[in-house]
């Protein structure tokens, strides 16, 4: 359950957390299902964005970020953190300092409410209230710097500060229409005597005990304030039918006067709210005059709009929603959802998951105390971000993904929210440009927008003013253009996702300034040009991916001071030459992707001595030898992919050193002779076997039923001879995994006799 009293660590969203933590998809070329799903493409090269897909896979390694035992993907604002459990402990802990930390939000215990806390939770009665507010209420008071408009927020006064002179006026308003009340009354009385006295002297008059008097007139009823037909009791669009009701619409037409319309508005959520606050709220609160009360009643109201906007009815969980104090002050418990800071302003509303439907409603800016608002994961929670979302400007994080908002990104929010540190709307539908006031929210370190239809130009030099910006993940959408060389002025940068996407243009070499990036993505664009040399000085960068754009050239050398990298991805592209022996030396590398180029030649020796190397991906390009020596990949590579080049003899022997194999595509070749029998005794652990599309003879050995764990083997398009041995095909029963067997046994005189093969060729399905 996500807990807002946790919310004092940033969310990464998935690129930071649950993908990243998961290192067997890092970069993996079978993320998608290429090693399990040769159907896909039995070539040896990825299947669209199945095979080598970085970035749907998982993109780098985050344990260098944090460790991620929640389910909620959030991670600390710092580097390096462990997450604590989910516990909502009350924090007693002193304002966050400059360093950007989301402080923490806390519910506290009964226990720890002071007296001066239970005055401003008071019971209306206004005792003390004045004297409780707090210096974060104070500062809710202080007039707003926003600028932006929309849903008829007021730009000349905060609306959350009642007018000069509002209490008083309040005060006296109380007077007036107490007085009127009285006024009335009286009045009502006396035209009720006088009717009834009149009455008497015409009518029938009672005889006195002596027999000759005139009797007083007895008075037999009151006359009635409202009509005894039994109509319904006015809505609150109607004239107000109680005093409180006039002093709660007086006070929210001074304070929030931009806001209060809607509420009296028939049909309207925030009249269903209204209505709620006026007749069922159980607290019952009755404005005083003094700002504190004003600001509980506001919140309350506030929270029940988003109830009613959001589908609270249908919500997954809605414990103690409308019921008690919201903030679990006096002794209740608060509502789901929420966390509260000591004086009992909301400070954090979070949910995740929780089916919340329809729209989040303008009012949410009321609550200007909040620091955390996180939405997250509720698919049918639709419509534009509010404007006014913009004036809560004690925002820290913004956490609105995985929903369907549309519309484009309020420009309110790059105005006013200068103490957001994080910013995620991902996985929406948002449309628009990225303008080039986001480059004042300068406390911002991590902007995610990933998966919108986002468009138009990103603009580097704006954004490069965001000084301590760690993470700009833009990744699928339609932004265009040419990557800036203004990219290069943001020193703080450690994350750049902007794969899937429109940009044009060559790499700029100021790219190399970037020292302590740690991952780029730019796959699937159409940039173009060689790789500049400078990207040598990107020396902590783990993961890099350029698959699927035009760039061409050699892969330069100075790759081989990228000591860090864990992935490196240059595949679809025109790379050609041979590849540098400097990578030999990247000692961390575990993920080698440049299938789908021109490179050529041997594969250098250095590559056999890459200790953890576990993926090497060298499909489809014009390979034309494998290092005889492997002795140091022998116990960590377990893919192996050089189908569709030019290697031509036998089959390696070296190959048969890598024991711990689990996939090898030696297909679309130009192998010759026999498979050795070391493939069936040492490669234990292989998956998948590919050798077709080659001129391999002989038999096929039956030690290959020594391959348990196999589920794919192709051998057609050869010359082998002979049956399949029953050994084999005990492979593909009941107590075998070998789905696909695929060999010469189809035509009018097959090469081969097989009676388990799933396919024979040559035939309709080869």
């Amino acid at each position: 359950m996500l807990n807002p009293n946790d919310l004092d660590r940033e969310e990464f969203g998935d690129r930071g957390a649950d993908n990243f933590a998961d290192d067997s998809m890092i970069g993996s070329a079978h993320a998608g299902g290429m090693a399990t799903d040769p159907a896909a493409d039995r070539y040896g090269a990825p299947s669209g964005a199945d095979a080598g897909d970085a970035s749907a896979g998982g993109d780098a390694n985050v344990t260098n970020m944090m460790d991620d035992t929640s389910t909620f993907g959030f991670a600390s604002v710092t580097s390096s953190v462990t997450r604590e459990t989910l516990a909502g402990a009350a924090d007693t802990r002193a304002p966050t300092q400059a360093t950007g930390d989301v402080e923490s939000n806390h519910t506290p215990a009964t226990s720890d409410v002071s007296g001066e806390k239970n005055m401003y939770h008071g019971n209306g009665n206004g005792n003390g209230a004045a004297a409780s507010k707090s210096d974060a209420s104070k500062k809710s008071r202080k007039g707003s710097s926003h600028n932006g408009g929309g849903g008829g927020m007021d730009k000349k006064k905060d609306e959350g500060a009642p007018a000069a002179g509002g209490p008083n006026k309040r005060r006296r308003r109380l007077m007036i229409v107490g007085a009127g009340v009285l006024v009335v009354a009286a009045v009502l009385i006396a035209v009720g005597v006088t009717m009834l006295g009149g009455k008497s002297d015409g009518g029938d008059r009672a005889g006195t005990a002596g027999g000759g008097g005139t009797a007083a007139p007895t008075i037999t009823m009151m006359p009635t304030m409202r009509p005894t037909t039994g109509a319904p009791t006015p809505s609150p669009t109607s004239a107000p039918t109680t005093v409180r009701e006039t002093i709660l619409g007086d006070m929210m037409r001074e304070v929030v006067p931009g806001l209060a319309p809607a509420a009296f508005a028939a049909g309207s959520v925030q009249h269903q709210a209204f209505g709620w606050l006026v007749d069922t709220d159980p607290l019952q609160l009755t404005p005083d005059g003094t700002p504190a009360m004003d600001s509980r009643i506001l919140q309350r109201y506030a929270l029940a709009t988003l109830y009613f906007a959001a589908g609270g009815d249908s919500w997954g969980n809605k414990n103690n929603w409308l019921n008690g104090d919201e903030c679990g002050f006096n002794g209740g418990p608060g509502w789901y959802g929420l966390g509260c800071n000591d004086v009992g302003e909301v400070r954090a509303v979070a949910f995740d998951d929780n089916n919340l439907v329809g729209e989040l409603p303008p009012e949410l800016s009321i609550l200007k105390a909040v620091e955390n608002l996180v939405v997250k994961n509720n698919p049918d929670l639709g419509g534009t971000i509010p404007l006014e979302v913009g004036s809560m400007t004690e925002l820290r994080q913004l956490a609105l993904y995985n929903n369907d908002h549309t519309g484009e990104i309020p420009v309110t929010i790059y105005d006013n929210l200068l103490h957001l540190v994080y910013l995620n709307l991902q996985d929406n539908r948002l449309t628009g440009e990225l303008r080039p006031e986001v480059g004042q929210l300068s406390s911002l370190r991590k902007l995610i927008l990933f998966n919108n239809e986002l468009e138009g130009p990103v603009h580097a030099l704006h954004i490069a003013n965001i000084d301590e910006l760690e993470y700009l993940g833009l990744s699928g959408n339609k932004f265009s253009g040419s990557i800036a060389h203004q990219i290069g002025n943001i020193p703080s940068l450690e994350y750049l996702y902007l794969d899937n996407n429109r940009f044009t243009g060559v790499l700029p070499s100021k790219l190399g300034l970037l020292s302590n990036l740690k991952s780029f993505n730019l796959d699937n664009n159409e940039v173009f040009g060689n790789i500049p040399t400078e990207i040598g000085n990107m020396v902590d960068l783990e993961y890099l991916s350029l698959r699927g754009n035009s760039l061409s050239g050699s892969i330069p050398t100075e790759v081989g001071t990228m000591q860090s990298l864990v992935t490196m991805n240059l595949a679809t592209n025109f790379f050609n030459g041979e590849l540098p022996e400097e990578i030999g030396a990247l000692d961390n590398l575990k993920h080698l992707y440049l299938f789908q180029n021109k490179i050529e030649g041997t594969i250098p020796d250095l590559i056999g001595t890459m200790a953890k190397l576990k993926v090497l991906f060298l499909s489809s390009n014009k390979i034309t030898g494998f290092p005889a020596e492997v002795s140091g990949i022998s116990d960590t590579l377990t893919e192996l992919y050089l189908s569709d080049n030019k290697i031509a003899g036998p089959i390696p022997a070296s190959v048969c050193d890598l024991s711990n194999l689990e996939v090898l595509f030696l297909d679309s070749n130009f192998l010759t002779g026999e498979i050795p029998d070391c493939v069936g005794a040492n490669l234990q652990s292989l998956r998948q076997l590919y050798l077709f599309g080659n001129q391999l003879t002989g038999y096929i050995p039956q030690n290959l039923q020594n391959l348990k764990q196999l589920t794919a083997l192709g051998l057609e398009d050869n010359e082998f001879v002979g049956d399949v041995s029953q050994g084999i095909c005990k492979l593909t029963n009941n107590n075998g995994v070998l789905s696909e067997l695929w060999t010469d046994c189809g035509g009018a005189e097959p090469s081969v006799a097989c009676e388990c093969c799933s396919t024979c060729c040559p035939g309709p399905n080869c």
